[in-house]
């Protein structure tokens, strides 16, 4: 029998790679014994350790007896007190431990189990943030200190022994991973690593955050504020429209838009963290125009007028319009904006009912876009003239089949129409060319003179208009 009791004993004391010994903490194996583990409490207090050690027999009846090990007599011959057994005294709970070896013996009659683990208080790790010195407007670096490589194992200041040999082992941690967080870019969180670098640099104030944790499971945090030094160039604009017939238009920096001429444009400035801006219009027309404005004002909104198109046929003519900004660290963004001017165009109806029913009752340009000035008249069959303007073609209302504005109705039939139109695109036009492309010769000409174009008829031909009732 007492054959089978030995036997009994070295199955318990002999089981590899499984402590009896256990915490909710994170542990590791020693490097004398696979069955002997260092469990890492991440607490500053000095005797924040716990054990809870099970009989493996799960049959009971144990007495349970712990030890903490003196590194003077190289044994576990200090005896504690204050630990708890179980009703079924299948387990033993222990707390208020320091660092240090414990050894917990399970005693039924002739059957004893010994368990050792080691309690390690995890508070020596340490972590401060600090800004490289070379931070500039391209980057924006940050470095641990101290600096721990990612998966390089570091000496701790815990020490352990082997209980049978004696030889003594330095515990050594490593950190498993990074954890970068910021309160305004939380795409960073992936970042694994001891050092941070930014070169998308963000416009405002922000707090740059890393957690470090090591193979206890154990972290320390440490954040930084991070001043910024970017700026971040943007704005909003809207066409203002003063006459005629087109919508207001608004959008955003990164949206394209076109307009006839006069085209004006309001823009305003939603750049962040500015101090000094630069407007650019992208046109240099004329005399008058301000190209280029230069300002400390965030509220400033200035108003440009795109003026002149190419000929017509064309796409319009497109102008690259620029914001840039300034912060007061002297760092630098712009953006760009194309803004298209149309080409010249006229569309007349060739037929009209002025019968009151408020459907095509008033002979009027369809469709018209950069026109500068614009002169019609209107004559019968026999010379005589019926209506006519000259003027901005937004003021035109058109005919609306009375004798020269009275109250006399011109009688049904057909009638004609001389027209004379200047252009944006320094062009002027007349029947004979309504359709004429034109030559772009004068493109790229700011002198603002009109440029008449001639064609092989030198006589007007004339529009046609059919009046209804």
């Amino acid at each position: 029998m007492k054959d089978k009791i030995l036997l009994f004993i070295g199955i318990l004391l002999g089981f590899s790679g499984f402590s009896q010994i256990t915490s909710d903490v994170g542990s590791i194996k020693t490097e004398y014994s696979d069955s002997n583990f260092i469990f890492g409490f991440c607490t500053d207090d000095l005797n924040g350790g716990s054990f809870t050690a099970k009989d493996s027999s799960e049959y009971g009846g144990y007495d349970f007896e712990w030890y903490k090990y003196n590194d003077i007599a190289n044994d576990f011959t200090d005896v504690l007190v204050g630990f708890n057994i179980n009703s079924d005294s299948t387990e033993s709970f222990i707390d208020n431990l320091s660092s240090g070896g414990y050894k917990v013996v399970l005693t039924n009659v002739d059957t004893i189990q010994e368990y050792i683990a080691w309690v390690y208080i995890n508070d020596k790790l340490s972590l401060e943030l600090e800004l490289f010195d070379e931070n500039d407007c391209n980057l924006a670096g940050i470095l641990a200190n101290p600096f721990y490589p990612l998966n390089n194992s570091f000496d701790t200041t815990f020490k352990y022994e082997d209980p049978v040999s004696h030889t003594e082992y330095t515990l050594r941690n490593k950190i498993e991973n990074f954890y970068w967080e910021s309160d305004i870019d939380p795409e960073i969180v992936s970042f694994n690593s001891a050092s941070l670098f930014v070169t998308n640099l963000p416009w405002e104030n922000t707090v740059y955050s890393l957690t470090a944790e090591d193979k206890f499971g154990c972290t320390i945090s440490d954040d930084i504020d991070y001043e910024a030094i970017a700026t971040k160039a943007e704005f909003s604009w809207e066409t203002i429209i003063e006459k005629g017939l087109e919508e207001p238009q608004q959008g955003e920096y990164e949206t394209t838009f076109s307009g006839s001429a006069p085209l004006m444009v309001k823009f305003t400035n939603e750049t962040k963290n500015g101090a000094n801006y630069r407007w650019f219009f992208g046109d240099s027309t004329r005399k008058d125009d301000i190209d280029t404005v230069f300002t400390e004002d965030l509220f400033l909104e200035p108003i440009h007028t795109y003026y002149y198109t190419t000929d017509t046929g064309s796409n319009g003519k497109t102008y690259t319009m620029q914001l840039y900004s300034e912060s007061s660290y002297g760092c630098k963004d712009s953006v760009n904006l194309e803004i298209t001017v149309l080409p010249t165009e006229i569309e007349f109806p060739n037929v009209f009912t002025p019968n009151s029913d408020n459907v095509n009752d008033v002979f009027i340009l369809t469709d018209y876009q950069s026109i500068r000035n614009f002169k019609i008249v209107v004559f019968n069959r026999v010379g005589q003239i019926v209506h006519e303007f000259e003027g901005d073609v937004r003021d035109w209302e058109g005919w609306d089949g009375n004798v020269k504005n009275s109250n006399t109705e011109s009688p049904e039939g057909t009638y004609f129409f001389v027209v004379e139109v200047k252009g944006w695109d320094k062009k002027n036009y007349n029947n004979n060319n309504l359709k004429d492309k034109g030559d772009s010769s004068s493109e790229n000409d700011n002198s603002g003179e009109d440029t008449e174009i001639t064609t092989p008829n030198t006589s007007n031909k004339f529009g046609v208009i059919r009046l209804y009732r």
